[in-house]
């Protein structure tokens, strides 16, 4: 009789121990995330998750708003004051408005594209007037006032001619040198890849330029994301099929870009670099979606990166956001749903030590894969 009791006092003490331990010391503020996602058989669609692991409702999908099935919303971007919020969409319709309230999705609605078939990325300009979204399906660059969300024009430089731009997908400008370049990548059927960039006069939107940017020009590269440095006339490309990392680099002189290898992931068995993130720290952070990773680069001297280390995510390492405390790192794991990019998974790292502190499965879980992140009051118009 001792025993049993001695076994149920254990039990007791292990039970109330746990809730106390639940309970003590505050609980931390949830750091709320978007995140566009397709659904297996059911409409596509908005949530809105908890990702921090300090939180009670860690993990948990606090809101769910469906846009139709097939919508396919891909990429996800709040305007240069963070007063409007978008999604790109490779479904019927090219871009959509999330509206917010209270931190809840009151609305999402389409906007009228036009022709543009297969929306992929967004450029806002510096003074707030005027938007840019790239139409991977039909070769556009489809230029909008940002009050009234209304086309103003298309930029368009089909081949054979020369200049020309074909499937483009990444964007950005460096207005101070009035340029917008665009990579040229892969069609929305996933095949005709690409090996260029195109460079846009942006004031005028006059096609000036195409450069190839592939180490082997028999072989497709695939440029598909470009950033630049924030008040640096210099750009990142990723090249997703040739798994590497260029730079432009821009002579004020000559007033043209030169082009130059910064990594190959071939040889540390790494594919299908994407996204690219000046990170809070000043270092350079880009995912690699094979085998799902994160690489972070010094960029104390900007023209000559250095692989610095590597963050462990998971297949289809795709999108990047940083906790506004600098504490943690977020990874969205997918890539359209692609064999062996397909994790459907976001991983919670510690962005001082590097290592994995959670992992958010609750969209695999519930038959939805994760398109993009984006950190909820993240404005900055480059969806980061």
């Amino acid at each position: 009789m001792n025993r049993l009791w001695l076994v149920l006092l254990v039990i007791v003490a292990i039970v109330v121990g746990t809730l106390l331990w639940r309970g003590a010391g505050p609980q931390e503020t949830p750091t709320l995330a978007l995140v566009d996602y397709t659904s297996e058989g059911g409409p596509d669609g908005v949530a809105i998750v908890d990702l921090n692991p300090g939180s009670r409702t860690f993990g948990e999908i606090l809101q769910r708003v469906a846009i139709a099935p097939g919508a396919n919303p891909h990429h996800l971007y709040y305007n240069r004051d963070g007063s409007r919020l978008y999604t790109t969409a490779l479904g019927d319709h090219a871009l959509y408005r999330i509206t917010l309230r209270d931190e809840r999705i009151e609305e999402i609605v389409p906007l009228d594209t036009g022709s543009c078939v297969g929306g992929e990325d967004l450029y806002f300009s510096e003074d707030g007037k005027k938007f840019y979204l790239t139409c991977l399906g039909s070769s556009q660059v489809i230029v909008f006032d940002a009050k009234s969300e209304r086309m103003l024009s298309s930029i368009e430089a089909p081949p054979p001619n020369e200049p020309y731009f074909l499937h483009p997908h990444g964007i950005d400008a460096d207005e101070g040198i009035d340029r917008l370049i665009i990579t040229n990548t892969i069609s929305l059927k996933l095949d005709n890849p690409q090996s260029a960039l195109t460079i846009i006069e942006l004031s005028s939107g006059k096609v000036l330029s195409t450069h190839l940017l592939a180490k082997d020009p028999s072989v497709p590269s695939g440029p598909v994301e470009v950033t630049f440095l924030p008040d640096r006339s210099l750009a990142f490309v990723t090249n997703m099929l040739e798994g590497t990392l260029w730079m432009a680099i821009w002579n004020e002189q000559s007033k043209e870009f030169k082009f130059k290898l910064v990594d190959d992931g071939g040889p540390r068995g790494q594919s299908w670099p994407l996204e690219i993130y000046p990170g809070p720290d000043g270092n350079l952070y880009v995912s690699w979606a094979q085998p799902g990773l994160v690489n972070v680069y010094n960029l104390k001297d900007p023209e000559a990166p250095r692989l610095i280390r590597t963050l462990p995510a998971e297949p289809g390492a795709h999108h990047i956001a940083f906790s506004n405390d600098g504490r943690y790192l977020f990874v969205q794991n997918n890539l359209l749903n692609l064999e062996k990019m397909n994790a459907g998974t976001i991983s919670v790292l510690d962005l001082n030590s590097g290592r994995p502190v959670a992992t958010v499965d609750s969209f695999i879980q519930q038959g939805l894969q994760p398109a993009s992140l984006l950190l909820l009051g993240r404005g900055g118009g480059r969806g980061y």
